[in-house]
C-alpha cells in the first residue's frame, strides 16, 4: 500500500496523538503508524480499560482518556501494528499484517518516546528481574506478578520508579525496601531550581503526594547503594548490595530496577541527525528547535525521544510540532500558526523552568556502570565487561572500533540495550567523558525485517 500525506508520524504516545490533533485541526492529511494495538503509548497504555485506569490518578486518566477520544474521532489514518523499520526524508517503511508498505508524506514527525536507561548489574538477566516499566505493564495488564504476592525490591532512581512503588501498593503487593542509588552531589545542586517548582503546583503536590504514601507504608529507604548484584538458579533468589561500606542482602523473588528515562535515538542516529550530549542526564538527544524540527529539514522530533521532560510537556510538544508543519506547508500564515501555538508554548516554557530541578535531582551516578569484568553486557552477543576493557586497553578507543572488534552491538537490538554501557565503559576505561568516545552508528533497517520484506521495496522493478 503507498500512500502520499501531508504528515507521518511514528508513535502513538502522548507526543504523537497531540501532533496529529493539532495538524488534523490545520487541515492536514495525517497518517500515525504505532506498533502497538491501541493508541496512547507507554504512558497511556490500556488506557481504555479499567484495569489500566485504576493505576492512573483522576487527572492523569482524564487527560490519556480524552486524548485517545479525540483522536480516534479526529479522522487521521491510524496504522496499528506497524513496524517501522526504515526511512528518509519523505518515505517511511513499515511492516503491517505482515507485507511490506510504504508511506510517502512532506513532513515526518518521529515520536518514539524515551525509554529506560538499560544498566547491566551481575544477575540482571536473571528471570524476576524487571525494569520499572516492564513492572508497569505487566501491572496494567495483569495487576500483579504472581498469586503469593511476595516482597518486592526496588532499586535506582528516577521518577517512574517512584510511580511504579505506588501502582505496587495499588495492588496489594509488599515492598521489601527500596534501594536508592541517586547521584546526592546533584541532588544538592538541585536545590537553586526548586523554587520554580511552585510555577507548577499541581505537579509538585502529585510528586509530593506519592512519596508522603510511600511514607505512610512504612516503605523502608536505603540510600546511597552501591554494588548491586542479583543472585539465584533458575530465578532470582536475593539481592546483594552495598550500603555505609557494607555488605546487605535482602532475599526476594523480583527486583525492579530503573535508573531514569533517556530518549530513543536509533531513528535519529540512522538518519544522521544532528545529536547533542546532556552531561547531567548523560544522555544523547536530537538537536532540535522548540516546534521539534532537527537538523534535517523534513523530520521533526517531539516527545520524550527529543528531550526527556514527560508526558504533560510531550503532548505540547506534539502540539507545536504539528502547527509548525502546517505553517511550512503554507496551511497557516505565520501569524495564525503563532496565534494557534501560542498557549501551548509558554505552558511547554512554563513546564520547563518547573520541572527542573528533577533533571539534578534524579541524575545517574558517573560510576553506575563500574560493574564486574563477568558482567554481560550485550546479551545478543554475550559480550562481557572485560571483552569491552580489553579491547580498549589494545587501543580501539572509539565505540564504533570496540563494536567491531567485541561485537557488542550488533545483535538484534543494534545497541538499544548496551549502547550506552558500552560508550560508559569505553569512557572509564579511558578516564574521559563518554561524550568524548562518541555513539554507536546505526543503520538501516534499524529494526529487524524480512529480506522478502525489504526488497519488495527497495530492490529494481
Amino acid at each position: 500500500m503507498n500512500k502520499n500525506m501531508d504528515l507521518a508520524i511514528i508513535g502513538a504516545g502522548p507526543a504523537g496523538l497531540a501532533c496529529a490533533l493539532a495538524a488534523r485541526r490545520c487541515g492536514l492529511d495525517v497518517a500515525l503508524l504505532d506498533e502497538q494495538a491501541q493508541p496512547g503509548g507507554q504512558l497511556f497504555r490500556n488506557i481504555q480499560s479499567p484495569l489500566a485506569q485504576a493505576l492512573h490518578d483522576a487527572r492523569e486518566r482524564d487527560t490519556g482518556l480524552d486524548l485517545v477520544h479525540r483522536f480516534d474521532e479526529c479522522g487521521a489514518l491510524h496504522l496499528p501494528g506497524s513496524t517501522v523499520w526504515g526511512m528518509d526524508n519523505h518515505n517511511v517503511f513499515y511492516t503491517r499484517d505482515n507485507e511490506a508498505q510504504k508511506i510517502t508524506a512532506s513532513y515526518i514527525v518521529v515520536a518514539p518516546g524515551g525509554m529506560e536507561r538499560p544498566v547491566p548489574f551481575p544477575g540482571w538477566t536473571l528471570p524476576g528481574v524487571l525494569t520499572a516499566g516492564g513492572a508497569d505493564i505487566v501491572l496494567k495488564s495483569s495487576g500483579t506478578f504472581s498469586e503469593n504476592r511476595e516482597p518486592v525490591v526496588l532499586a535506582g532512581n528516577g521518577p517512574l520508579l517512584l510511580s511504579v512503588a505506588n501502582h505496587l501498593l495499588d495492588a496489594g503487593i509488599p515492598i521489601a525496601a527500596w534501594l536508592d542509588t541517586g547521584n546526592w552531589c546533584e541532588r544538592l545542586l538541585s536545590a537553586a531550581f526548586i523554587p520554580a517548582s511552585v510555577l507548577d503546583l499541581p505537579y509538585l503536590a502529585k510528586g509530593l503526594k506519592l512519596f508522603w504514601r510511600l511514607v505512610r507504608a512504612s516503605v523502608r529507604i536505603v540510600r546511597s547503594v552501591t554494588d548491586i548484584r542479583a543472585e539465584g538458579g533458575d530465578h532470582l533468589e536475593k539481592v546483594r548490595y552495598t550500603a555505609g561500606g557494607t555488605e546487605h542482602e535482602l532475599a526476594t523473588s523480583t527486583l525492579i530496577r530503573h535508573e531514569g528515562i533517556i530518549p530513543r535515538t536509533h531513528i535519529a542516529n540512522s538518519l544522521g541527525a544532528r545529536l547533542v550530549w546532556d552531561k547531567t542526564q548523560r544522555y544523547w538527544h536530537p538537536e532540535c528547535t522548540e516546534n521539534g524540527q532537527s537538523s534535517l529539514e523534513h523530520i521533526f522530533f517531539v516527545g520524550d525521544g527529543a528531550y526527556v521532560h514527560g508526558g504533560d510537556a510531550s503532548i505540547l510538544k506534539g502540539e507545536l510540532a504539528g502547527i509548525e508543519v502546517a505553517r511550512l506547508l503554507k496551511v497557516l500564515g505565520s501569524e495564525e500558526a503563532a496565534f494557534r501555538s501560542a498557549r501551548a508554548r509558554k505552558k511547554l516554557r512554563i513546564i520547563k523552568m518547573a520541572r527542573a530541578f528533577l533533571q539534578h535531582t534524579f541524575a545517574p551516578r558517573a560510576d553506575l556502570f563500574a560493574v564486574p569484568d563477568d558482567t554481560m553486557i550485550c546479551r545478543c552477543e554475550c559480550v562481557r565487561a572485560a571483552d569491552i576493557r580489553k579491547a580498549v586497553k589494545e587501543g580501539f578507543l572509539d565505540v564504533n572500533e570496540v563494536k567491531r572488534v567485541t561485537r557488542c552491538g550488533m545483535g538484534q537490538c543494534q545497541g538499544r540495550m548496551c549502547g550506552q554501557a558500552l560508550a560508559e565503559l569505553v569512557a572509564q576505561a579511558q578516564s574521559l567523558s563518554p561524550e568524548a568516545v562518541g555513539t554507536l552508528h546505526v543503520r538501516q533497517p534499524f529494526r529487524p525485517v524480512t529480506l522478502e520484506h525489504y526488497c519488495s521495496l527497495h530492490a529494481p522493478k
